[in-house]
């Protein structure tokens, strides 16, 4: 080869050897990561070797960490990178990736802690900070741990500490309170009942409600509604109080009566004048026409009474 082919060729590769060497690295302005540590190949692209080496532990899940210029400058140095800052804003802002716990998945496991000591199975947990929190990391499934529990099963109230164990060994906690309102179901009408309607078991439906917002005098039993009619227009789903029924009215004041006088021997009867409206049940006073006595009697049925000697039964 002659001594001037020789030479272009040396030229030619001092010309085209800028090419083919790696580019300088740069950095990286914002990064997330998922795992405890940071790695080389977070901060820098351009790099075909040590990506993975860790370099510094990653900030808490939900926060960040502010790698400055002067020690990226450093860092690089350290491991021979060809890279230098051009000014101080030459920085790195590490992110950690995360997943919140949030108010649902806390109460959730409160309820399951909180039914080895109380009957949940109709109750609602209710935290007194609805924005109650914890954050791990985005890879971290496992459910928030409780600890501490105390509970006052007479008021409902409870408090606890919850925590949310971290993959580096580090564990978010919480300090939580609230109350635990059982349900209960009473029968409530499904449509408007109206005053003079009797009230049939298709004409109610069942809802849950807190038991501490249910005042004492709410129906409970649908047989105790079932036969009844209102005093007042009922509106569907809302609970029945015993003050808003009352039997059917079924004698009427004024109305002619026949009073009956029933033992296990005899049975009279004798024609009466009712002097108030009653129900089947109900004891009003009636006046005999013939004899003008008003006695005490039990309405039975339409236009029929029911009266009594003592230690006879009367069957109605």
């Amino acid at each position: 080869m002659s001594r001037i082919r020789l030479g272009l060729l040396t030229l030619l590769a001092l010309a085209i050897a800028p090419a083919l060497a790696d580019a300088a690295p740069t950095i990286k302005p914002v990064v997330s990561v998922a795992g405890s540590v940071v790695r080389l190949g977070d901060l820098f692209d351009g790099l075909e070797a040590r990506a993975d080496l860790p370099v510094i532990a990653a900030p808490p899940p939900g926060k960040r960490l502010l790698l400055s210029a002067g020690w990226l400058a450093a860092l690089a140095s350290a491991q021979h990178l060809d890279w230098h800052p051009t000014s101080a804003f030459d920085q790195v802002a590490v992110e950690r990736a995360s997943r919140t716990i949030d108010a649902d998945e806390i109460s959730h496991s409160l309820l399951a802690s909180l039914a080895e000591r109380a009957p949940t199975a109709k109750a609602e947990l209710r935290l007194d900070n609805s924005n109650a929190h914890l954050l791990v990391a985005a890879d971290q499934t496992a459910a928030p741990t409780v600890q501490d529990l105390r509970f006052d099963a007479g008021s409902g109230r409870f408090t606890a500490l919850v925590t949310a164990p971290g993959d580096d060994g580090s564990v978010d906690r919480l300090r939580v309170s609230g109350v635990l309102v059982r349900r209960t179901e009473v029968p409530v009408p499904a449509h408007v009942i109206s005053p003079g309607d009797v009230i049939t078991r298709a004409d109610l439906t069942m809802v849950a409600v807190r038991a501490d917002r249910m005042s004492q005098d709410v129906v409970a039993e649908t047989a105790d509604l079932v036969g009844k009619t209102p005093r007042r227009a009922l509106r569907p789903g809302e609970p029945v109080r015993g003050a808003d029924i009352e039997v059917p009215v079924v004698v009427h004041r004024g109305n002619l009566v026949t009073i009956v006088l029933e033992t296990a021997n005899m049975r009279l009867t004798a024609e009466g004048k009712a002097m108030e409206d009653g129900g089947k049940g109900a004891t009003i006073r009636v006046t005999n026409t013939k004899s003008n006595r008003a006695i005490d009697a039990v309405v039975a049925g339409p236009g029929i009474v029911s009266v009594s000697l003592a230690g006879a039964p009367v069957t109605q």
